[in-house]
């Protein structure tokens, strides 16, 4: 397995353990989650210019 592929699996299980404990905080608003979104896809997207 590549550096690559550990760090797409990586990433996944941040995405899924997030939406995990979303799912289970009623109280947390949509503008939080749409934050935490943005700063995890700021994150790949960094991660991808370093793969260049």
């Amino acid at each position: 397995m590549s550096d690559s592929d550990k760090v797409d699996e990586a990433l996944e299980r941040v995405r899924t353990a997030f939406d995990d404990a979303a799912n289970e905080a009623e109280e947390m608003t949509e503008e939080a989650r749409a934050e935490v979104d943005e700063a995890i896809d700021s994150l790949e997207e960094r991660i991808e210019k370093l793969r260049s």
